[in-house]
């Protein structure tokens, strides 16, 4: 079977390249016009297959597969394929539908996590489920592990999912809409570490796993960002401060919550200057 490949370079993009290609046959590949998909094109390019921009698609195929691809894909794009096109998402669908499903996954404190592989539609996110696999998110884990393992599963599921087409036994199991849920990017939404009403060991949690070098997800009483770095822990010990408060102290940052507080390590002084410079550059 020949599959056309939508991807955007990120790792999972790669790894779900490289399982697709030993269940199947590369007609095509197709990435964003970015420096950040040099990765992809790269291993297209190993395997001797086209690179397609998705405004001239030459490619026949007879399945699409994508993966992390960052924009929405036409509809009559999902046509080139007479067997339709499936995509590999990074949550448990049909919660968390949208371009940023692990982010929230983290914010919202699902204690599972996992890849769906669904039949792409003309709604995102929204067509039967293929195949899912699941897998509990540990306490504090680092997003970035938890990422490496998903697009493992990911790869993993898509190529299972291309022999069960080729088969002719792929199921289509209809989303609940009921339970679907769909949230932004984080760029664009409205999101916040909420300490005055979450308990510290939610918020070390959330910060602990998302804070990758350093982050800014602290506002100070005004709703201005604060940068820091990694939460060092959380304690079940109440402070007389309202929760939500946010204080400075000598090596860092205490976040006041509802049944304790969270020590947060201070930026790192690298990005720190990292980020000065670049504030400092329109004036240059």
């Amino acid at each position: 079977m020949r599959i056309l490949f939508f991807g955007s370079g990120s790792p999972a993009s790669v790894i779900a390249l490289d399982a697709v290609a030993r269940a199947a046959t590369i007609a095509g590949v197709v990435a964003p016009q970015s420096r950040f998909a040099m990765p992809l094109i790269a291993a297209a390019k190993r395997r001797g297959v086209k690179i397609h921009d998705i405004d001239r698609i030459e490619a026949e195929a007879d399945l699409i597969c994508i993966a992390t691809f960052p924009s929405i894909i036409k509809p009559q794009l999902l046509q080139l394929a007479a067997r339709g096109a499936i995509n590999a998402h990074m949550s448990l669908l049909p919660k968390h539908r949208g371009p940023d499903p692990l982010f929230w996954t983290y914010l919202q404190d699902d204690r599972w996590t996992g890849v769906t592989v669904h039949w792409m539609d003309e709604k995102a996110d929204a067509g039967p489920i293929l195949l899912q696999r699941e897998m509990p998110l540990g306490r504090g884990r680092s997003v970035i592990n938890v990422y490496n393992d998903l697009a493992i599963i990911g790869g993993d599921l898509l190529a299972s999912a291309v022999r069960l087409i080729e088969a002719g036994t792929a199921p289509r199991i209809t989303q609940d809409e009921s339970a679907a849920t769909h949230e932004p990017s984080r760029s664009m939404g409205e999101w916040r570490i909420d300490a005055a009403t979450w308990p510290a060991e939610r918020v070390w949690h959330v910060m602990r796993g998302l804070t990758v070098g350093q982050a800014a997800m602290l506002r100070d009483a005004n709703g201005r960002p604060l940068h820091h770095g990694q939460p060092r822990g959380y304690s079940s010990v109440r402070v007389l401060r309202p929760a939500g408060t946010v204080e400075r102290t000598s090596n860092g940052w205490r976040v006041h919550c509802i049944d304790g507080y969270v020590d947060i390590e201070p930026e790192p002084r690298a990005t720190l200057v990292q980020r000065l410079v670049r504030q400092l550059r329109p004036w240059r």
